[in-house]
């Protein structure tokens, strides 16, 4: 048993030196020494954990409700690992699939991967007054994230980006949603009743937004941006968030 759990933090560490390395072949060395000498002891961290996004809307037809779960990835390396500002830095990464909510007659709502990580989690389950100050305790706390089996409401402010489409078949017509004001984007009878996030043991959630979004590998590999040409210059954008949105906001996932 000790062994299993061994093996697994190892290749935990072992997937985070990868990620946070530059150089192949001192990332190889050090993988090597990580094998050798066991967990930690180099200095590389490695957490992981899913984490389930609820979304429930309430509608002239009752309530409906979408779910997605991803997986979260956090490293951290020593300090004596890399150069300049770079020396014990940090990695994270965040893999899956945006919420999709079916509100009927053609309509959906998307709270997407953007605006969404690893910082949801702890904006969401650790209090101000815990917040990390030191490494050890920015370590403590990624190691209490991993092992919680939790569910909070999120706040206003943590919430990630909603959107919409007036026509689902054309990838241009995306919009944002606001989420104090459905009406504005649905109708009379529309109202957002919370969206919670929990860390679970759950599978990473596959196939939902492609189901409802049958184009958007193909938009994908025909331009980077879900409403074509936007401005060249991000400070020349309306509302940048939308005009730059791409199919990667919805999965991460789609040429796997």
């Amino acid at each position: 048993m000790h062994h299993s759990l061994g093996h697994q933090k190892t290749t935990r560490l072992v997937a985070a030196a990868k990620r946070i390395a530059r150089h192949r072949w001192l990332a190889f060395s050090l993988m090597s020494l990580s094998l050798i000498s066991g967990c930690d002891q180099l200095g590389f961290h490695a957490w992981e954990w899913n984490q389930k996004l609820t979304v429930s809307v309430m509608t002239p037809d009752g309530m409906k409700t979408g779910s997605a779960v991803t997986r979260v990835n956090v490293g951290a390396s020593p300090r004596w690992w890399g150069v300049g500002d770079a020396a014990g830095s940090g990695s994270s990464s965040l893999s899956g699939e945006a919420v999709t909510v079916d509100l009927g007659k053609g309509r959906y709502l998307f709270a997407l991967l953007q605006n969404y990580s690893h910082e949801t989690a702890r904006k969401t389950f650790i209090d101000k007054k815990d917040h990390p100050r030191t490494e050890a305790d920015a370590h403590a706390m990624f190691d209490r994230l991993e092992h919680m089996r939790e569910s909070r409401a999120l706040a206003r402010e943590n919430y990630p980006l909603l959107v919409t489409f007036d026509n689902i078949n054309d990838p241009a017509s995306v919009r944002r949603v606001d989420p104090g004001d459905l009406p504005a984007s649905f109708g009379r009878g529309y109202r957002l009743n919370s969206i919670t996030l929990e860390i679970t043991d759950e599978p990473v959630t596959k196939g939902k937004v492609v189901a409802a979004l049958g184009w958007l590998e193909a938009i994908g590999r025909e331009r980077p941006t879900l409403i074509p040409n936007p401005p060249r210059l991000r400070v020349n954008a309306a509302d940048p968030e939308l005009e730059y949105l791409s199919p990667e906001s919805f999965s991460t996932n789609l040429y796997k």
